[in-house]
């Protein structure tokens, strides 16, 4: 006499379209945690740059004032000279990129692109949905 084994059999399952639009969503959720972070990391180093830019521009306009000031006192002057103006263009360019980096910095238009594309997703899964019915 054989034996009848049973297998399991996989539910229908009614949820239909929310399982995969739940998955979806958590998707969308991790693209839009991960993309964010990326942006404020990508903020947060152009700010400190320019944070570091302002303080050594100060630094370097201190030293060129006392590069300025040493001759009045019979001191060499050419050194301080060349290091403030290094430190200033240092400063500068420090600056400049940090102001060029934050006014590059713009929304999560991946994040944005894919929630379109599963709106429409869940759009056509709708009506298909309803036209079986």
């Amino acid at each position: 006499m054989a034996t009848v084994r049973s297998f399991p059999v996989p539910a229908a399952s009614d949820e239909g379209v929310l399982a995969p639009a739940r998955r979806l969503l958590r998707l969308e959720f991790e693209l839009a945690v991960a993309e964010t972070r990326e942006i404020l990391v990508a903020g947060a180093t152009a700010i400190a740059s320019g944070v570091v830019g302002a303080f050594t521009l100060l630094a370097a306009l201190i030293v060129l004032l006392a590069a300025l000031l040493a001759p009045l006192f019979d001191a060499r002057w050419q050194h301080l000279a060349i290091a403030g103006g290094l430190a200033f263009v240092a400063a500068a360019a420090a600056l400049g990129w940090s102001a060029w980096r934050l006014t590059r910095l713009g929304w999560p238009h991946l994040t944005l692109t894919s929630l379109e594309e599963t709106w429409q997703w869940l759009e056509a899964q709708l009506k298909s949905r309803l036209r079986l019915r």
